[in-house]
């Protein structure tokens, strides 16, 4: 798609409609998504359909708050429901605890009462008429501190919900009478779908056992001849005189019967224990609730993962993958591979490739290679379009799906506002287009999209070329080159520009004016030096007191590779004179303090990143911070447009290409220069061209400037 549509995403080679149910609908519409196929695979007719139904959702819910916006919601309903069923039982369970001995019509009357009330629940049920529970009802609702009135929409569905509740409540009671106590479906709810059929009504429980007076005054175990007054080990199981009677059951006359009846049959303890062990459910016991119970499915064979050591999360052996091999296995051999084809890979883009395995893993989960298909692949496609800019920045992101969901929500909403504004105030054609602009969420750039398709096509080839999978699933999946650039042209242009007439902008700021009490602050050296000698940012913050030196009687950086120093590449170890400001400002000095003090780092309190371990991933975010709080951030201005500011500067001043190449480390990619003219230009010449970069200075305060130490090889300007 050229653009992304909201709630529209591609399956196969149809449009779908899919959109989060919103908290108000889902009382009453129990899914979480609205979804289903607009039927069609074109783009603009998809967009018309797509704003048919999202108007039709959006007045739906505005009926339901209108006419609905007072009724409790499922939680609320629960949350009455579990308080009442708790506070009757204890209540009841209180009476009995407290209440002293009972005769065996005192027993037989607390059954009779607690039937009386459960058939009165049923009627109630029968008849909708639930004034018999309205004291309860509202009793818990006080407890509860919830506020409704009976004569709202709500209140009836409430009001048979609790009806049900306490007829629960009632049998369990005639059960707990008797002396039988199971668990509470409400009081242990994960055991509810076990227990549940366990609970029989009155007609099918044993007989009342006799009174305590008849018993003997000592009663031993016949099986285990251990006296009632010492308790038996937790192991020892009950004797069989104490199990119920067969002929206290109805006869058993089918398979499940017989089941139920040998189920009831079993101690105690021993159903409790194999409930707790095994999840298996207990047979129903009611000859109308023959629920069909699906065959246990076969056993899921766990996916064999090969990859990774513990040197190496990413080393494999090719050879010993196929089509059942999971997609992260396939990853890790292309990772080696990448490795192998080009040096320092894992310094530029294996961040960028992990984030791309997140993102397929958490939309389809690490299945085996052979599993997807080129759907999958153009729906992943979708997907990627789809998302906005700034996903998982937090720690706490939700799902991928849920923040397109929603995403896709807040743009709706915006857009809505935005052309409600723009009739209301009657804008102009120029003020309307920048309003819609402003009410659409920014989502994952072209280029950004592309770099993901790049690395899951690669994985995907190199499975199809070790006929794990086929060449047919990446096919038509990247986009060419015309179709990538004619997308581009619908975007934003955000290409890195340099900092030019802005760079006063960022030297004005608190840190290199008017820094806090003395202290500088962890921008300012950084931030100086890459302007004015066009180092990148992890060449800056990896500087030691060792890679400055002088040649011929010129200062300079010596960028090189060392302990915990890296390089991007072979070209970018060079030397670079130091420019006359850097002198002035105090940087030599600093650098000869820290070798006094025998300090090897220049930034030591710079962090490294946990994700590649590089200073840069810890500085990118201080810069970034520091540059919205002094009101001078550009998205298109960052720490790197420093250097590309550096080689914008030379280039004006008619440097030459090959000098240039020189000072900012990249390739020169000439025979003649590079095989015929390896050490290049002499460092005068280079001096004259660094120096010649005219930078105002004149604000910044620092605690080493001292304008009288500058050597005098480094006032010599080029016009």
């Amino acid at each position: 798609m050229a653009a992304h549509i909201p709630y529209v995403i591609r399956r196969d080679a149809t449009l779908v409609f899919r959109r989060r149910v919103p908290t108000p609908v889902r009382k009453i519409y129990r899914k979480s998504f609205f979804g289903f196929s607009l039927r069609t695979h074109v783009v603009s007719e998809a967009r018309r359909k797509a704003g048919i139904v999202t108007r039709f959702i959006d007045d739906l819910i505005g009926l339901i708050e209108v006419c609905g916006a007072d009724m409790l919601d499922e939680r609320d309903m629960d949350a009455v429901v579990d308080d009442l069923m708790r506070f009757d039982l204890e209540a009841a369970e209180a009476a009995r605890e407290n209440c002293g001995p009972r005769s065996t019509e005192a027993v037989a009357a607390a059954i009779r009462i607690h039937e009386a009330t459960r058939d009165s629940l049923r009627a109630a049920l029968v008849y909708n008429a639930y004034d018999a529970i309205h004291a309860p009802v509202e009793r818990t609702l006080y407890r509860l501190g919830i506020d409704t009135d009976p004569a709202d929409d709500g209140y009836p569905r409430l009001a048979r919900r609790c009806a049900r509740a306490l007829i629960e409540v009632a049998e369990e009671n005639i059960r707990r009478e008797q002396g039988i106590y199971m668990q509470d479906t409400r009081i242990a709810g994960p055991a509810r779908s076990q227990d549940a059929t366990l609970f029989a009504t009155s007609r099918n429980l044993p007989s009342l056992p006799n009174h305590p007076d008849q018993f003997p005054a000592r009663i031993g175990d016949a099986e285990t001849g251990v006296p009632m007054s010492a308790p038996a080990s937790r192991s020892a199981r009950p004797s069989a005189s104490a199990r119920p009677a067969p002929s206290d059951f109805d006869e058993p006359s089918s398979r499940q019967d017989k089941a139920c009846a040998a189920h009831h049959a079993r101690p105690k303890d021993e159903v409790r224990s194999s409930s707790s062990a095994a999840p298996t459910p207990a047979p129903a016991c009611e000859k109308t609730a023959t629920t069909h119970i699906p065959d246990k499915p076969p056993a899921h064979v766990p996916v064999i993962r090969r990859a990774g050591t513990p040197d190496d999360p990413y080393a494999v052996d090719i050879t010993m993958l196929d089509g059942n091999s999971p997609f992260s296995d396939w990853f890790a051999a292309a990772v080696t591979q990448k490795r192998e084809d080009t040096p320092n890979w894992d310094t530029g883009s294996l961040g960028n490739w992990k984030s791309t395995k997140k993102l397929v893993i958490e939309v389809f989960g690490d299945r085996p290679i052979s599993w997807f298909e080129r759907h999958h692949l153009l729906e992943f496609k979708s997907l990627l379009q789809a998302i906005p800019r700034n996903h998982h920045k937090s720690s706490e992101a939700q799902g991928i799906y849920q923040i397109i969901d929603e995403t896709d929500v807040e743009e709706t909403r915006q857009i809505a506002l935005a052309e409600n504004e723009i009739e209301f105030c009657q804008l102009n054609r120029g003020d309307a287009e920048q309003r819609l602009a402003r009410a659409r969420v920014p989502r994952l750039a072209i280029n950004t999209v592309y770099r993901h398709l790049q690395a899951v096509q690669f994985i995907f080839r190199l499975a199809a070329d070790h006929a794990a999978t086929t060449h047919a699933v990446t096919r038509k999946v990247l986009w060419t080159k015309s179709q990538k650039e004619g997308l581009r042209k619908e975007e934003k242009d955000m290409s890195r520009l340099a900092w030019g007439d802005k760079l006063p902008d960022l030297l004005n700021t608190t840190a290199f004016v008017s820094p806090a009490g003395g202290e500088l602050h962890a921008v300012f050296w950084p931030v100086l030096i890459a302007a004015h000698a066009g180092l990148r940012m992890e060449e800056v913050l990896q500087l030691k007191a060792d890679d400055f030196d002088t040649i011929d009687g010129i200062r300079v950086f010596r960028i090189q590779s060392g302990a915990g120093q890296h390089l991007k590449s072979p070209a970018a170890k060079r030397i670079i004179p130091i420019h006359r400001n850097l002198l002035e400002l105090g940087l030599w000095d600093m650098v000869e303090e820290c070798r006094a003090r025998g300090q090897e780092w220049l930034f030591p309190n710079i962090a490294r990143c946990a994700a590649k371990d590089r200073l840069s991933g810890t500085f990118t975010k201080v810069f970034t911070h520091y540059r919205i709080t002094e009101g001078v951030y550009d998205p298109r201005r960052d720490f790197h447009s420093l250097r590309t500011h550096f080689n914008v500067t030379l280039k004006r001043r008619k440097c030459p290409l090959d000098i240039r190449k020189r000072l900012i480390g990249h390739e020169l990619r000439d025979v003649t220069e590079e095989h015929y003219d390896p050490e290049g230009s002499p460092i005068e010449e280079i001096n004259d061209w660094v120096q010649s970069i005219e930078i105002d200075i004149s604000q910044i305060v620092s605690p080493w400037r001292n304008p009288a130490t500058l050597p005098e090889n480094v006032v010599a300007l080029r016009g």
